[in-house]
């Protein structure tokens, strides 16, 4: 997708302190002489929605040069976990920086700008946390722009700006991500018979707050012997043993999901009747973040068929 050159942003990161406070123009990257390349950065505001916040942030690099050169560029996101996920923008994942995730990012069509070309990309965003009746900023984003030549070419701080129910960006206060998980699990109804010989359990996940996650993860143990999650309802992606995925990748705030599982009946019927432990946590980077209640994180259960 693109070529890497330079200077990396890591080494950048570590020693940029700037940041933007307030809402205002697009900010530019200064040119060392009127035929080197130049870029510009849009403000990033973020709209309320039924699911969270939504917002672009859109670069757009011009080759002052006299010969074709090649552009991208790397962002690290203001919010942890706020790039959408559903987006096509044309970004990789680079590593963490202060604990948000760092992106890798072309240009549309090519990443190649003839003389005197210019082209914009789009970066997309969400948190998914509650919309307020008051504007909130969120400062600490920062895009690094790099060229095939000349390696970097500067680099830009930018923050998201998120819109009031109202209509509001001025006068904003600062926006506070929550730094640990509130989920929970509860078992969603009796366990019945499924099919390939499975027993069916049904299960709902509650996520609480804003903390920054990939996805909910279930672990059922210890499993009788012959025993293993077949499959899930819905699904996202495979199942390894006793462990799965809650379908549907992150969760707003506020929000609970329904899962079954189908598990694959004992080797020994005997076995049917011993308790089952599901587990829930929640996974950052394929990191566990420990719950702030870790008291709600499990049912037990069995695969015995209820006699009532």
């Amino acid at each position: 997708m693109y070529r890497k050159t330079g200077t990396l942003l890591t080494a950048v990161l570590l020693g940029l302190t700037a940041t933007i406070g307030s809402a205002g123009p697009a900010a530019a990257a200064p040119s060392a002489s009127a035929d080197a390349p130049t870029f510009s950065v849009s403000r990033l505001v973020l709209e309320p929605t039924e699911r969270g916040y939504r917002g672009s942030l859109r670069v757009t690099i011009t080759n002052n040069g006299d010969t074709t050169d090649g552009f991208y560029f790397q962002v690290r996101e203001p919010v942890a976990a706020s790039f959408d996920e559903t987006s096509q923008s044309p970004c990789d994942p680079d590593g963490l920086s202060e604990g948000r995730q760092v992106r890798s990012c072309g240009l549309p069509q090519s990443n190649e700008l003839a003389p005197g070309e210019s082209r914009r990309a789009t970066v997309d965003f969400q948190v998914l946390t509650t919309p307020r009746n008051y504007p909130m900023i969120a400062a600490g984003g920062l895009i690094t722009v790099y060229s095939w030549s000349a390696g970097s070419l500067g680099t830009v701080p930018f923050s998201a700006q998120f819109r009031s129910l109202d209509g509001k960006l001025t006068h904003p206060q600062t926006y506070v991500q929550d730094t640990q998980p509130d989920a929970s699990i509860e078992l969603a109804g009796p366990v019945t018979d499924g099919p390939y010989n499975t027993r069916r359990v049904p299960v709902r996940a509650r996520y609480a707050g804003d903390a920054p996650h990939r996805y909910l993860w279930v672990s059922a143990t210890p499993l009788p012997a012959g025993s293993s999650i077949l499959y899930t309802e819905p699904t996202d992606g495979p199942t390894f043993g006793g462990e799965a995925a809650v379908a549907g990748g992150p969760m707003m705030a506020g929000e609970e999901r329904d899962l079954v599982l189908f598990i694959t009946r004992p080797t020994d019927p005997a076995d049917e009747s011993n308790p089952i432990n599901l587990e829930l946590s929640t996974r950052w980077l394929d990191t566990t973040i420990p719950d702030v209640d870790p008291s709600d994180n499990t049912v037990t259960f069995s695969l015995a068929l209820s006699t009532s």
